[in-house]
């Protein structure tokens, strides 16, 4: 049993340069993300402080930035499965609750 356990321990890690290329990766893709989101608050001619100062604007950049990192984390190898789901579903329970919020506070008023 302890040697089934090694070698797929061996097995599920990568190498060091597969975890630079997926850390170069996310970064390419939230920085795409980044001007996509300041390209579009270009167009809509809205008050760059006013976003900044918001705190939604604070809970999306977290938000992206956890899942950027969990995922570089676990295809790295890094993270167990389990627990890459358990901060997954978190994300999404929790972006999930703040969508039903609004929508309650929305009907009440």
């Amino acid at each position: 049993m302890d040697e089934i356990s090694q070698v797929t321990e061996a097995a599920v890690q990568l190498k060091p340069e597969y975890i630079v290329g997926l850390s170069v990766l996310a970064t390419v893709g939230i920085v795409a993300m980044w001007g996509m989101f300041w390209h579009s608050v270009a167009k809509s001619q809205e008050s760059i402080m006013d976003i900044l100062r918001s705190p939604s604007f604070f809970k999306t950049v977290t938000v992206i930035g956890v899942i950027a990192a969990t995922v570089v984390l676990s295809l790295a190898g890094r993270m167990e499965g389990n627990i890459t789901g358990a901060i997954l579903s978190g994300i999404a329970g929790y972006v999930l609750g703040q969508l039903s919020g609004k929508r309650e506070g929305d009907k009440s008023s």
